[in-house]
């Protein structure tokens, strides 16, 4: 036995032994701090969205990622980004990021750029979460609907909802 537990009362080690067993069992309460999410301006609504558009712009071949930093537990990636669609055309609004100098904003990470910059690099499906939870997950929650929006080259192409009666998961990407 190792000499550290031996020393210990039997109920605190019975308390670890469950720890233990809880986070091989259930591997995301190890990881349970549920992440902020991006926000997108949608019709003037704001909502969450469980896409991360901005990544496929420092993505392989693209620009260079700053070395952005986690402020806490729930910002992993260093960074909440604000989205709006107007006028079919998806545009990064503002940027709240993290670095080695401190909170930077947008003209930081996009010099000259002084508005909405248009989210040309992006193209895929945003995920907006609507309707109740269904199940508390990690790192986001599972919703009963989602409205996925299909964007190319920054332009919306379509837009569909899927609804999520069983609430098992939630539907890719």
């Amino acid at each position: 036995m190792i000499p550290i537990l031996h020393k210990m009362r039997p109920s605190l080690k019975i308390m670890i032994a469950a720890l233990g067993a809880l986070c091989f069992l259930v591997p995301e309460a190890a990881l349970a701090t549920t992440q902020f999410s991006d926000i997108l301006y949608l019709n003037g609504q704001k909502q969450s969205l469980d896409s991360l558009p901005l990544e496929p712009y420092y993505g392989p071949g693209g620009n260079p990622r700053p070395k952005f930093r986690a402020p806490n537990t729930a910002t992993w990636r260093g960074y909440i980004a604000t989205w709006e669609i107007d006028r079919g055309v998806l545009y990064l609004k503002t940027i709240r990021a993290w670095t080695d100098r401190g909170e930077v904003g947008l003209e930081t990470l996009f010099p000259g750029q002084k508005g909405p910059v248009p989210a040309i690099w992006f193209t895929g499906k945003l995920k907006v979460p609507q309707g109740k939870i269904l199940k508390p997950a990690v790192p986001h929650p599972i919703y009963g609907q989602y409205l996925m929006i299909t964007v190319e080259k920054g332009r919306v192409v379509n837009h569909e909802v899927i609804d999520n009666p069983g609430g098992t998961r939630s539907p890719g990407p």
